[in-house]
């Protein structure tokens, strides 16, 4: 009896375990397939968002670092800016104590030139041919006002510099000549006056030799 069990037993339950078995098996390895899968698409995402917190942290410096350049780039600018409107000042400054000396020149020469020409209603009213002296000083004349006119223009020139501007030097170099015009100007002015000095002396020395040989 025990015998005809033992073979019923292997007869029925062997072969059963044997069906079942395999199932068991491909079931587990699909589970182990899904899982690994699994955790390849999670570290693909890990890693996706290690990259994604990298690109941003790079982002993030690099426009520190443009930030921190476009800080330099003002600061620089500002300091070089400053430094400009300093050596601007100073050239305007120089510039203007030119032309306050030119005016004072100039209104100098035009005192000299009342006092020639009442030297020459003096010795036209004692019958001295004036006629050369006239003319010589309204020639005169006419350069005091060309050199009044060209200080006025420096004036302008030097007052028109600005340091913001990016054609400060340009209106730099402008205000130089017109103030080395204006120098000229007066120079000829002068020139002028001392030509006409020049010939009322030879009017007067004239007439005194002609009464002389009277």
């Amino acid at each position: 009896m025990k015998k005809f069990i033992s073979a019923l037993f292997f007869v029925v339950f062997i072969p059963s375990v044997v069906l079942v078995s395999p199932l068991v098996f491909n079931r587990t390895v699909l589970a182990q397939q899904a899982s690994a899968e699994s955790n390849t698409l999670q570290k693909l995402e890990k890693l996706r968002q290690n990259r994604e917190e990298l690109r941003k942290k790079e982002q993030e410096r690099i426009q520190n670092l443009i930030q921190k350049r476009q800080e330099v780039k003002e600061k620089v600018a500002t300091r070089q800016a400053e430094a400009k409107k300093k050596v601007v000042d100073r050239i305007k400054t120089v510039f203007s104590k030119f032309l306050t000396r030119f005016n004072t020149a100039l209104t100098r020469l035009d005192k000299i030139a009342q006092k020639i020409a009442t030297r020459i209603d003096k010795l036209k009213a004692k019958g001295v041919n004036t006629q050369a002296a006239e003319a010589k000083l309204a020639n005169a004349e006419k350069l005091g006002a060309a050199a009044a006119a060209a200080i006025d223009t420096a004036k302008a020139q030097v007052n028109s510099i600005d340091s913001s501007s990016s054609t400060a030097r340009e209106a730099v170099n402008a205000a130089r000549e017109a103030v080395r015009s204006a120098k000229k100007a007066l120079f000829d002015y002068h020139k002028a006056l001392v030509a006409v000095i020049r010939e009322l002396k030879a009017s007067a020395a004239l007439r005194e030799g002609t009464g002389e040989t009277n």
